[in-house]
């Protein structure tokens, strides 16, 4: 596998991931908010292993992808600032969701099995993480409905094909 497949995969991977703490909030969770905490910080785990990656990858190579030669001045710009957003966001918005699982007054092991913190935290410590964490997630979330937006009107309007060079070659007979 290429580095460019991989990141594909890495892509749909962290938006799978993302899409699940956007559908499922552990403090709404009725039946067993515990186990709900378990598989969030679980979730959050996975993710931080796929953003670590994408990270060092970035950091190491650059954006995987250039602006497309059909974009505007201004979609050029708009493309270069809103991965930037999304490789800086990614990492923000775990490393808060991190302080606060670390900052809870309770234990948290991630898929009931790996300790994730010392449960020493104080409550207060452990809300304006979890705010910080909330305030991060949605603005992260801004970042990829607008990136979303940005490549189908890519795709679909300026028919530059950027949704094929996104997804893997298995799904390309769909577009």
């Amino acid at each position: 596998m290429n580095r460019r497949t991989a990141l594909k995969w890495l892509h749909w991977l962290s938006l799978g991931l993302i899409l699940y703490f956007f559908l499922v909030e552990p403090e709404e969770s009725q039946t067993n908010p515990g186990l709900a905490l378990a598989t969030h910080a679980g979730v959050g785990l996975v993710l931080a292993v796929v953003v670590l990656v994408w990270t060092l990858v970035y950091l190491t190579k650059g954006l995987a992808g250039r602006a497309g030669p059909k974009l505007p001045g201004w979609a050029k710009r708009f493309h270069l600032l809103n991965h930037k957003v999304l490789q800086i966001g990614l990492p923000v918005m775990v490393a808060t969701g991190a302080l606060a699982g670390l900052f809870a007054p309770f234990a948290i092991r991630a898929f009931g099995v790996v300790p994730i913190n010392p449960a020493i935290g104080s409550r207060s410590l452990h809300g304006l993480a979890e705010e910080l964490h909330e305030i991060a997630f949605d603005a992260l979330l801004v970042a990829i409905v607008l990136h979303a937006v940005f490549h189908l009107w890519r795709h679909f309007l300026l028919k530059d094909n950027a949704l094929r060079i996104m997804v893997p070659k298995v799904l390309h007979k769909y577009l």
